[in-house]
């Protein structure tokens, strides 16, 4: 029956095959195979990506390429901020080093009298602390401990003094002395001992108080070591004094 209609001269074509002269005037009308294919399947219209073995066409951009350029874009834009962020933090610091610059009532973080925020991820925020000394009560303690050191040491240089109020002490509680006047001589040693000892505890103190460390034991402990070693005087002369020893031996019995 085609034979007989004529049809059977036109030759067979394959599924998916595209006349060239169609082609052609589709081509000549600004679409393609491929673009009217798309249009007829659905899909978004435009230059398609060429298949394995194809060029691409013209204006086509391979996507992978526009995401990496975003990424990288996206990547110095970061390093920018952390560079600028970075050279403001130096300045900060040069500011503070070289004095000028340096809000109210704030210390950087890191610097001595900066107290950090402890708590994780919160501000940082900064307490001003004593210039000298551990805090500003252990300034204020180690001055006054010192001063009171200086009253005393003062008062034992009036050793003719020193030496009448120890006598009459151990008159009124003891007995009188054979020789009151060796009194004199372990009133001399406390006085050069407290002025010893007062030298060196102020000495310490102020080079712990420019550290900013803890101080006010530091004269404390020098005016128990004075007062040991004027005591020990004072016990040695009045131990080798006969009335005085006579006496202690009449109140234990021997």
């Amino acid at each position: 029956m085609s034979g007989a209609d004529g049809w059977g001269s036109v030759p067979r074509r394959e599924p998916g095959h595209v006349d060239d002269t169609a082609a052609a005037g589709r081509e000549a009308r600004g679409t393609s195979p491929t673009t009217a294919a798309g249009a007829a399947s659905g899909r978004v219209h435009g230059r398609p990506a060429p298949a394995y073995g194809e060029y691409a066409p013209e204006g086509w951009v391979n996507p992978v390429l526009i995401e990496r350029e975003r990424q990288e874009r996206e990547q110095q834009e970061r390093d920018r901020r952390q560079q600028a962020a970075s050279q403001a933090g130096r300045d900060s610091a040069t500011a503070y080093r070289s004095g000028a610059g340096a809000p109210t009532g704030t210390v950087p973080p890191g610097r001595p009298g900066a107290v950090d925020d402890p708590t994780p991820g919160g501000p940082q925020r900064s307490v001003a602390t004593s210039r000298f000394g551990r805090t500003p009560a252990d300034f204020v303690l180690t001055v006054g401990l010192l001063a009171f050191g200086l009253i005393s040491v003062v008062q034992s240089l009036a050793v003719t003094n020193v030496a009448s109020t120890v006598r009459r002490t151990l008159e009124t509680q003891y007995t009188a002395l054979n020789d009151p006047s060796a009194l004199s001589g372990a009133a001399v040693i406390g006085a050069i001992t407290n002025v010893v000892v007062f030298a060196l505890v102020a000495w310490w103190s102020i080079r712990r108080l420019r550290a900013r460390k803890r101080t006010f034991w530091v004269p404390i402990v020098g005016a128990v070591v004075a007062t040991f070693v004027s005591t020990i005087a004072f016990v040695v002369v009045v131990f080798q004094d006969p009335q005085f020893v006579e006496f202690m031996m009449r109140q234990t019995g021997a």
